[in-house]
Order: C-alpha cells, then structure tokens, then sequence
C-alpha cells in the first residue's frame, strides 16, 4: 500500500521575503546556464542557491548545504508547527484557453520498485542521480518534489481537498507566465481520509525520476548506519507533488525526434522499407498534425508542406505496444535503423523539427502524439518502460514552495 501523510514543512518567511516569486525556481535540470546567472540576481535568497550552485566541484554540495542551514538560523525558512499537506495548483493558457493543473504537496513513503507502489516509466542515469545525492547528504532535504500521478476516477480527493483551501500561501504569476497558487492544510482528520483513500493507489512517477531514486539511495545509506535509531524516521519519505490522472489539467506532452543519419539506407529506400510495415499516406502538413491519431506518427522529409502519415497494418495484442512511440522505438528504429546510429535530437517544438530538416541538419523528423496518464499506467503496470525523453509534463512544478528535511 501506499503511505501518503503530512509533514512539517519548511518554507520561505514572508516577513523576510516580500515577493516570493523572486525565490523560486524550475527544476534544476531545465536551468540553462544564462537563467541560473538571472535568478542569482534576482534574489540572494533564490533556491537555485540551493538547488543548481555556481561553485565548483564537491563546494557547490558543501555550499548549498551550508546555505540552506544559515536559511534556517537565520529564519528565511521557518518550519510549520503541524504536519500539514499542501495544495498546489497551477493556472496556463494554451491556444487561448485557460486551463488549471491541481496537485498537492505530501510526504511519501519511500518504497522499492519491486513493490510496483511507486513506478518509474523512464530510464535513468548514474552522473544525475550521484549529483543528487551528494547534494541530498549535504543538505539533508529534499529542496524540490518528486511528481507524481494517482488514479482517483471520481475525483473524491481533491474534491475533499478544494473544500478546505481558503487563503493562499503563494499566488503569483512566474515569468513564464503560468499562475502559482500554494495552500497549506494542517486538518489532521482530513490528511487522516487522504491517506485511507489514497492507500490502494499505484503511484507514478512523472517528473523526477533521478530525484526520486536518490531518495531511495539516502534512505538505505541511513538505515545501514547503526547510530539512526528505529522507528519510522523523516528520510523514509519523499516530498511529491500528487496530480490526479483524470484531471483535464494534466497535460502530457510529447517530445519529438529528428534523425541525422538512416545508417546504410537513402530516404527513399527507408521510406520504401516503412510501407512495408506501415500504412503511409502523405497529407497536408497541418492536417495531419491536427489530426494525427494515438497510434499514428507523422515523418517529416524537406518537403515541409506535407507530412508523412504513418499507422500501423496489424496490431498487436498488447495495446500499449500500439502506442506511436513505442512502434516508433521497437519496429522502426530497431528493426529497420539502429537508434544508436541515428544521432538522434529531440525537440518538444513541431516547429524546429521542420526547420532542421528543411535546413538539410536533419534528414528526416518524427512528430508523436501526445499520450495520456493512463497510457503511461498501462506500460509500467506491464512491466515496460517508455522510450527515453517520450514525455513533457507541462507545466514544471517549481522548485522553493516548500522544503522537506530529513532529520
């Protein structure tokens, strides 16, 4: 079962910090080089301090650890006096409709893959993943949530929820335009039914996978280490920010692939091989990515005016491998090209992907559909893993909201 529960967390003193916005941050992994320089600037209390340090070597661990804790003493943070949850919900526009994404913010037990409470869908890497845990043992924190999706068809939880949200914490628009609004509830009764209900859900894991496998790796160095004491401790949970599945603010979407080489093949005779295996029909370019079906992918040659439309012939009988990214990943780029040979860049933008191949950069594009939470469930729960770089959720959840410490 899964463990969801408050926590008493650590956030930034509104009687030190006059405009919150100026301390948060995207997640680390997204901060190019010119924004950590800006949001350096913006506020010397800014969590990329934490989170992305300009310092060299092991000192950015040292440092940012150093940092966090004079935050503490110096009551930039102060901590809530009750264990608490907090809703986050955030407000985008796309293509001119306003659309909400809601959430909210838990401590979560930390569990083993093997369980199959928590699910990872993507591959990770051992430099990120080493990189997070030095920072995590510097620190002793979790510094930005895990994300994290549960099914809740009736929508009981964060019904329960909505009903106790009054007066924000936070309510602030970031400059990339999207509205942040954070609450906090300490209603022990009501974090008690949370937990109750969301003890039969799967959990899975959306954004922070390295994050999340860090967690693991600090709890087992803990309890290897005799002087920790018994009993459920802080570093047996992780702070995640829970988002329904079967919320209609729950946008995933995709990442498309552009290909520099097609190893031996011409692009005539790679064409020829993919009608072989596919149904293929060159359309309109607009058309077609208007229309483009779950298990349909669009090729982009220089003729950029239309598109390629590819779907499959025979189906197979396990619908996520049906799914166009995992036809993209399994037939074509493993039984007609080989992937590691197809120097492949991947772009969330439709747009860069005509503008590299018609420039000639690239011999040919990929555009994906997007997929949904519960495409994603199917693959995990079958025991699989999607591609690597397949999904974009957007928005990111900000990073300095609110800080987990783990002693």
């Amino acid at each position: 079962m899964s463990v969801v529960t408050g926590f008493r967390g650590f956030r930034y003193n509104p009687k030190k910090i006059d405009d919150v916005i100026k301390v948060l941050a995207p997640p680390y992994d997204v901060i190019s080089r010119e924004e950590q320089e800006e949001l350096y600037r913006v506020s010397p209390y800014n969590v990329v301090r934490l989170i992305l340090s300009k310092c060299d070597g092991e000192k950015k661990y040292s440092e940012a650890g150093e940092t966090f804790r004079n935050w503490i003493s110096d009551n930039v943070l102060i901590q809530d006096t009750e264990p608490s949850i907090y809703p986050y919900h955030q407000e985008f526009n796309i293509d001119g409709e306003q659309i909400r994404r809601r959430g909210f913010i838990a401590a979560v037990r930390i569990e083993d893959f093997s369980t199959k409470i928590i699910l990872p869908h993507e591959r990770t890497f051992p430099k990120p993943k080493m990189d997070r845990l030095k920072l995590t043992l510097a620190c002793k924190a979790n510094l930005s949530p895990v994300f994290s999706i549960y099914s809740d068809p009736e929508g009981l939880i964060e019904k329960d929820i909505d009903k106790r949200i009054n007066g924000p914490l936070i309510d602030s628009l970031y400059k990339d335009g999207v509205r942040n609004w954070l609450w906090k509830i300490s209603d022990q009764d009501l974090i008690s039914k949370i937990k109750t209900r969301m003890s039969d859900c799967n959990l899975l894991i959306a954004d922070g996978h390295h994050r999340y496998e860090t967690a693991l790796e600090y709890r087992n160095l803990k309890t290897k280490d005799p002087g920790t004491g018994s009993g459920e401790r802080p570093y047996e949970y992780v702070m995640m920010y829970l988002s329904r599945a079967e919320d209609d603010g729950l946008l995933i979407n995709p990442t498309h692939r552009v290909l520099k080489n097609l190893d031996s093949l011409d692009l005539e005779n790679f064409i020829q091989k993919i009608g072989e295996r596919f149904n293929i029909k060159r359309i309109d370019f607009n058309e077609a990515v208007s229309s483009i079906g779950h298990r349909e992918f669009l090729m982009v040659t220089k003729d950029t005016e239309s598109v390629i439309k590819v779907s499959p012939k025979n189906l197979f009988p396990e619908s996520y491998k049906n799914l166009a990214v995992m036809l993209l990943h399994n037939v074509v780029l493993e039984e007609i090209i080989t992937e590691e040979k197809s120097e492949i860049f991947y772009t969330k933008s439709i747009k860069e992907v005509s503008e590299l191949v018609k420039s000639g950069q690239y011999v040919l594009g990929f555009i994906l559909p997007p997929l949904t939470a519960l495409d994603i469930f199917e693959v995990v729960l079958a025991d699989e893993k999607l591609p690597h770089k397949t999904t974009y959720f957007y928005p990111k959840v900000l990073s300095g909201l609110v800080f987990h410490r783990l002693e």
